[in-house]
């Protein structure tokens, strides 16, 4: 038996131990995570992941590759890839990691620049910042949008300094150069990739929620730690809880910590992204580097939009965890069933070479399926 062995064998038996000695705090926090999975971070979440890994594999990656190359030209890298930039913007932490491993895989883009992309494009989704928690946790859509642009802004300095220290690919390939998947090979991709990223976060999140509850539920622990402790030490490791409890903090330095924890992204974040990155061996130490420049420039930004945009911040706290109802019938969640919707007609409309009208190819499909049930 070798030495590593042992020490991992003692360290699983104490952790059983104590887990069975906390079963009803871990019961406990095994629950609110489960709530703050069901009611936040799927419905914020999930249709953003299934529209932008569908933006960076259908047919519409050639549209933001034409749209966008000024701006990959800038950041140097392969016009092909712009859909990553959507999905860096709108599809949160796992999207635009899925996406760049799989340019790799494809041929599309190396693992250096890869390596690079990672440091700007794992990001939380303005649905999650703007809902969740400018709306969900400090009761403002004001607050949200300065997150947004806080973190938008922070990355795309991150980006820019990347970039000037990069040297320019010496082919752009372009996005014609590669065949692209139907539109409802896609759509039905798209959507499985996004549910196995929910699945991997609420994980994550779970049983981060359920060790977060053993540990502050203990007085020596919580005693220990005060609100600002206990919100670094929960979103260094799992970033929802982390946000959440920055709303107790509330005001100026709730708000900015909330930025900052967002921005990290917390442990189980760059977990997920290597594992999503695992088939294509991208290194992800610059990744983990940059989590800690994004985190400040993030805080710093903030702190700049709050006192220039964000008028009265002191009385901007949680309001007693109404982020579930908030979410639940969000605007954003609205948004996001329709562009579902759309990847569903997509997914139906047969090929354009068709020369029958579209509307004689829907109404003869819903006919023919009518006879058919009766």
């Amino acid at each position: 038996m070798t030495k590593q062995n042992f020490l991992t064998g003692l360290c699983a038996a104490a952790l059983c131990v104590i887990l069975l000695l906390n079963g009803e705090q871990l019961s406990e926090g095994i629950r609110k995570g489960l709530n703050l999975c069901s009611f936040s971070v799927i419905p914020a979440l999930f249709p953003f992941m299934a529209l932008s890994v569908f933006i960076c594999k259908s047919r519409a990656a050639d549209f933001f590759a034409a749209l966008l190359k000024p701006v990959s030209r800038f950041l140097k890298i392969p016009e092909n890839c712009a859909g990553v930039l959507v999905a860096a913007i709108f599809g949160g932490y796992p999207a635009a990691a899925k996406c760049i491993s799989d340019c790799v895989l494809e041929g599309k883009l190396d693992r250096k620049t890869g390596a690079k992309m990672l440091c700007y494009s794992v990001n939380a989704g303005p649905s999650f910042l703007i809902g969740a928690v400018g709306t969900g946790v400090f009761g403002s859509l004001k607050i949200g949008f300065l997150l947004f642009a806080a973190q938008f802004l922070s990355s795309f300095i991150i980006a820019a300094a990347l970039s000037a220290f990069s040297k320019k690919p010496e082919n752009f390939y372009p996005a014609a150069d590669f065949p692209r998947k139907s539109n409802a090979a896609c759509a039905v991709e798209s959507v499985i990739s996004a549910a196995e990223s929910c699945f991997r976060m609420c994980a994550f999140i779970v049983i981060a929620c359920g060790v977060m509850e053993i540990v502050f539920e203990k007085p020596y622990f919580s005693d220990f730690f005060p609100p600002f402790g206990k919100a670094f030490f929960s979103g260094f490791f799992e970033v929802t809880s982390g946000v959440f409890s920055c709303g107790k903090i509330g005001g100026f330095s709730g708000i900015i910590a909330a930025g900052a924890i967002a921005s990290f992204s917390g442990i189980s974040v760059i977990l997920q992204v290597a594992a999503v990155t695992e088939e294509s061996r991208i290194p992800l130490l610059p990744f983990v580097v940059s989590r800690f420049f994004h985190a400040g420039i993030t805080a710093g930004l903030l702190g700049i939009f709050l006192l220039f945009f964000g008028g009265e911040v002191s009385a901007f706290s949680v309001k007693g965890g109404i982020y579930e109802g908030v979410l639940s019938a969000s605007a954003p969640a609205a948004v996001s069933l329709l562009c579902m919707a759309s990847l569903f007609l997509l997914s139906v409309v047969p090929p354009k070479s068709e020369k029958e009208p579209l509307f004689s190819r829907i109404w003869n499909k819903f006919n023919t399926f009518w006879h058919s049930q009766t």
